[in-house]
């Protein structure tokens, strides 16, 4: 796997853009947003995730691989930039749900696309992605916040699952794109594994609550036993949040954090 070279996400982008759409060289460079691995530009249409670290090429053949089994629109790779860590995809129509309500609908929505991404064979994509075991135990080593939060998580973890799909395993609002109601698209596969189910239930448990987390499972169909880990895994997840938000200033990832804390952790008084 290629390491991504040197220099700033926009002096990646240009030069990925450089090498394989010179025609956009001179087209204006927009940052469209940035999280804990990414930053993405826009360029004529044409988005430019520039990865921190990870093999994009593999992951552009990931997302040729999954596409054709799902029915909400992912990324169609343009081009992968392995020495520049830069994956190039067309724009998908719509906002991340970050922050915002979801619609109505929006819930059984996302169960029946995961549960046609869950059904994916996990052997078609092994060579692609990691198979984690996605142990709670793990998820608590770095885990900060609040003390009484804190303390809350960690009464609470739950034996790691036997179950393992293909999963997203980074399903937050921000991944998330809407428009005009509808669900259009799923973004950023970079932390896509072969690993517990709950994780990709978790985050969207966080972002929108129960309600919405009881639609997707309603849709999706079984998943015996896994409550506990979604619950902890959403737990665990609005405190990274909660931390990114107030580390990099980026206030709407704290107060969707800040919010999720009424139904996450009823208990606190």
């Amino acid at each position: 796997m290629d390491r991504p070279t040197a220099g700033t996400p926009r002096e990646r982008a240009t030069r990925a853009l450089r090498a394989h759409a010179p025609q956009l060289l001179h087209t204006e460079l927009t940052e469209l947003g940035q999280g804990l691995d990414n930053t993405a530009y826009i360029a004529g249409g044409l988005v430019l995730r520039v990865a921190d670290d990870g093999d994009v090429e593999r992951e552009a053949r990931l997302l040729d691989t999954v596409a054709p089994h799902l029915s909400i629109a992912i990324p169609t790779p343009r081009f992968a930039d392995g020495t520049a860590g830069v994956l190039a995809y067309e724009l998908i129509a719509g906002r991340p749900l970050l922050g915002r309500r979801a619609p109505a609908g929006a819930g059984r929505r996302l169960g029946r696309f995961l549960r046609e991404l869950h059904a994916i064979e996990p052997a078609t994509v092994e060579d692609l992605v990691q198979t984690e075991d996605a142990d709670p135990s793990e998820w608590l080593e770095d885990l900060s916040g609040p003390s009484d939060l804190v303390d809350i998580v960690r009464a609470s973890r739950p034996q790691r699952a036997r179950q393992r799909v293909v999963a997203h395993a980074d399903l937050g609002a921000e991944h998330i794109l809407e428009l005009d109601g509808t669900l259009t698209g799923i973004v950023d596969w970079s932390d896509a594994a072969i690993t517990d189910p709950a994780l990709d239930f978790a985050r969207v448990y966080r972002d929108f609550g129960p309600g919405f987390l009881a639609d997707a499972i309603e849709a999706y169909g079984a998943l015996p036993a896994a409550m506990a880990r979604i619950e902890f895994f959403a737990r665990c997840a609005a405190l990274e949040d909660l931390a990114f938000g107030i580390e990099t200033g980026r206030q709407e990832y704290a107060t969707n954090a800040e919010r999720s804390f009424g139904w996450l952790f009823p208990q606190r008084t």
